[in-house]
């Protein structure tokens, strides 16, 4: 990081530049023929082959003091002049100092070397490949005195993205380790033995674990690419699968044991159903909108998570269900063992009353009574309709909506390579460098003229020269002394001729010739020829300027240059002009993802509006929940910003995601709300809501943590704002669904009663609601009874004793 155009620093540079084109050599496998078994760069390549050939013109004059004075040698910046040709040298020195007296280049801090061709066939494109790895690895064993040395190509962003990818591969297992635990811990009771949450733990993380397998598998075989960003797509799976087994096991403990396994089932299935379908369809759909985003790796993580998450709740409906048949009838030998013990106990004992939750299947539709008035949840319940308590969750919802909307306004559109590997990625230094030297000092822009006119008339060559010059007086541009085009050249150079052949006669000689005239612009212009071999004129050609940012490098400065050189070449659409510069498409990427997040982000809270319609045909818990989503989105999006999360294709990923899961914690309370009688108070209602899915749902936002706890340990920005998206959208939807969206749905009951109306605009029935007849136009009901086991003198009898619900 000094002056490299020091002797020993620069004759090591011309050194290392001739080593690398014409002496570093990989096995040829054939491609030269049998005689050549070893070969170089200059051997594969195609065209003029020699992207460097400044470096030793530039160092034989350098070394000279009198030649670097010398009229005809003038080393200025950025382009070089030998005798009447001009050299581009600002794509190969960067950190340039210029000597104030003479205009020669003083000082030089990095010199790129670049090694460009053409792929001619599979075969040298394959030994091409061979030996850019073979670069790789001796760029990293390089040691060299007095230089430093580091790479760039596609292939090496390729390889470090996908290191970073693999990068989680190691925390997956302690990720599955953690939510078995987690799955055996929560799930113990008095009544369940020990082998049986065992079972249920492992058997639990087995769907989803199969659900991955599949969806790869299934992927693969049908020749979809793999991309390193779904890599995370297990780790989301896992704690989608894990929550709905979560409500699968509630339901079943809900049941009444004395059942038939299969009615046990069924009444499982018609309690937890409609939750993880509506949950699982909300996932599907946003991730399926995601795959139509123009943004290739976006697309196919979406395309890869869809598809799992369809197949995760397949194997819940089908593997899951099965097995847990299997272990219900495990432990129904064990109970049936252990029956006449305990009847002869009951028999022995005092006259008692056993309360039996009977099964929603067997009560024929009546519903149960509404929650223990003065238990915790209903105490709970009675707290949020307090209205002081509904206040001032209002005044922390504004606060942390204000919060939400800051980061939204302020969050950033940044297009980062690093934000793409891993910390210590060699990439890192030369994305310092790139931001350092290369794009504020000097940048080319290459323009391709795809349909020029008759350049044998001077009007014709006027307005392409006038179209170059649009170009050099452009913002940030470096002028005149930048450009690099064959026609100046040519029409100067053309004056020293003996110009009797015409345009394109002359035009053919002068590229012929390697001495002093154009022979190295052949690569910059394809030419029409006849079948002889004569120039017919000029089929297409290209030139290139530069432009240098300073301090106004950024991708802001990058996306308004690349508009402006955009609308330049619209103006000679005639001659369809494209530009191309090296972060073109970083650039329309960013000038697309905040359209594209936006539309996305509509049509897909849209869609989650209608999946929940339809399975929560209710008015105002469609709106509350509505409500809720979009709070906790806001929320995870804005506070991501602030979190110093900016908005690239990543985040684009994780928004959708965020859209997903965030009807995880609405849907669940929204809809047990909803299928309780309208008659109940809204306290009551909502009590029961949560005594049914509350547990579950900490227990699925508490496992969906655990996944990803091990993600922390990994350095990679792209591991971490899922970790931070994943974190965010959890515990702002888990106090969205316990606090705010109860809170909002006890105030949207009340208004709806003080206006006459029922707290949901659904079918009533026409009588006063009876004891045991069914209160709603809803399959799912339970029982409004209890069963008492009581002792008459030497027997034993069941009784269903009708409840008779109280005022209030």
């Amino acid at each position: 990081m000094d002056n490299l155009l020091r002797r020993d620093y620069l004759d090591g540079v011309d050194s290392l530049a001739e080593f690398l084109q014409y002496n570093f050599t990989v096995p040829c496998n054939g491609v030269k023929g049998k005689n050549q078994i070893d070969c170089s760069f200059s051997d594969l390549c195609s065209g003029q082959c020699n992207d460097n050939q400044v470096i030793p013109l530039f160092n034989l004059i350098y070394r000279n003091a009198s030649s670097r004075l010398h009229p005809n040698f003038r080393l200025t910046y950025p382009t070089m002049h030998l005798y009447n040709d001009e050299y581009y040298v600002g794509e190969h020195f960067a950190g340039v100092k210029i000597d104030p007296k003479t205009n020669v280049i003083s000082r030089v801090k990095v010199v790129v070397l670049y090694f460009r061709t053409d792929r001619q066939t599979p075969q040298i494109s394959s030994v091409i490949n061979e030996w850019e790895r073979s670069l790789f690895d001796y760029v990293a064993h390089f040691n060299h005195p007095t230089l430093n040395m580091t790479l760039n190509s596609d292939a090496m962003i390729a390889r470090e993205v996908r290191t970073n990818g693999l990068s989680c591969v190691p925390y997956f297992g302690a990720s599955v380790i953690a939510v078995v635990l987690f799955i055996f811990a929560t799930n113990q009771r008095e009544h369940f033995v020990m082998s049986h949450n065992i079972v249920m733990a492992i058997l639990g993380i087995a769907g989803p674990l199969m659900a991955v397998g599949t969806t790869f598998g299934f992927l693969f075989l049908f020749g979809f690419p793999f991309n390193s960003i779904t890599l995370v797509m297990p780790f989301l799976i896992i704690g989608v699968g894990c929550d709905d087994v979560f409500i699968i096991i509630h339901a079943m403990r809900k049941t009444d044991k004395r059942e038939s396994l299969e009615n046990q089932i069924a009444e499982t299935m018609e309690e937890a159903g409609p939750s993880i379908t509506v949950t699982s369809a909300t996932n599907i759909l946003s991730f399926a909108i995601g795959i139509a985003t123009p943004t290739p790796a976006i697309s196919l993580f979406c395309l890869y998570t869809c598809i799992a998450v369809a197949v995760d709740f397949v194997y819940q409906l089908t593997f899951f269900v099965a097995v847990l048949v299997f272990e219900e009838k495990r432990l129904e030998a064990m109970r049936l063992s252990k029956k006449q013990e305990k009847v002869e106990e009951a028999l022995g004992a005092p006259k008692q009353v056993l309360s039996i939750q009977n099964s929603i299947r067997s009560t024929a539709g009546a519903h149960p009574l509404p929650a223990n008035p003065d238990g915790i949840v209903s105490r709970y319940c009675r707290f949020l309709k307090d209205w002081r308590t509904r206040v001032a969750l209002l005044l922390i919802l504004s606060g942390y909506w204000t919060a939400s909307y800051y980061g939204c306004k302020t969050m950033e559109i940044k297009m980062d390579t690093t934000n793409l590997i891993m910390k210590d990625s060699p990439l890192n230094n030369i994305a310092w460098i790139y931001e350092r030297f290369l794009w504020s000092e000097g940048q080319l822009v290459l323009v391709f003229v795809n349909n020029p006119p008759d350049l044998a008339n001077e009007h014709n060559q006027h307005e392409v020269l006038e179209l170059v010059r649009r170009f050099e007086t452009l913002p940030y541009s470096m002028g005149r002394n930048s450009t690099s085009i064959w026609l100046r050249s040519f029409l100067y150079q053309s004056s020293l001729y003996h110009n009797t052949k015409g345009f394109n006669g002359l035009l053919q000689e002068w590229l012929d010739d390697s001495e002093g005239g154009g022979a190295r612009w052949n690569d910059m212009l394809r030419l029409k020829k006849a079948e002889n071999g004569t120039i017919l004129g000029v089929d297409k050609f290209m030139f290139a300027t530069a432009c240098a940012m300073g301090d106004d490098a950024n991708w802001a400065t990058r996306e308004k240059l690349q508009k402006q050189w955009r609308g330049v070449a619209h103006e000679y659409a005639h001659f369809n002009v494209t530009v191309f510069q090296s972060y073109s498409f970083y650039i329309d990427q960013l000038d697309s993802i905040g359209g594209t997040t936006m539309s996305t982000v509509i049509w897909a809270a849209i869609t989650m509006d209608l999946a929940c319609l339809l399975m929560i045909p209710g008015i105002n818990s469609i709106l509350t929940s509505t409500i809720a989503m979009m709070s906790i989105n806001v929320g995870v999006f804005g506070l991501l910003s602030v979190w110093n999360v900016n908005l690239d294709p990543i985040t684009m990923c994780t928004t959708l995601m965020s859209i997903g899961f965030s009807v995880d914690f609405t849907a669940h309370i929204s809809y047990h709300y909803y299928r309780n009688p309208t008659s109940w108070t809204t306290d009551e209602r909502l009590a029961d809501a949560l005594k049914s899915i509350g547990w579950p749902m900490i227990q699925a936002a508490t496992s969906t943590v655990l996944c990803i706890v091990p993600l922390m340990f990994n350095s990679s920005y792209m591991v971490w704002v899922f970790v931070k998206t994943i974190l965010l959208v959890t515990v702002l939807g888990i106090l969205h669904g316990i606090i705010f969206l109860p809170a909002l749905l006890l105030t949207s009951g009340d208004l709806s009663r003080l206006f006459g109306g029922s707290s949901d605009s659904k079918i009533q029935p026409e009588k006063k609601e009876k004891l045991g007849e069914i209160s709603q136009a809803s399959s799912f009901s339970s029982t409004n009874s209890e069963t008492v086991l009581v002792k008459k003198d030497d027997s034993t009898e069941l009784k269903t004793i009708p409840q008779e619900r109280g005022s209030g």
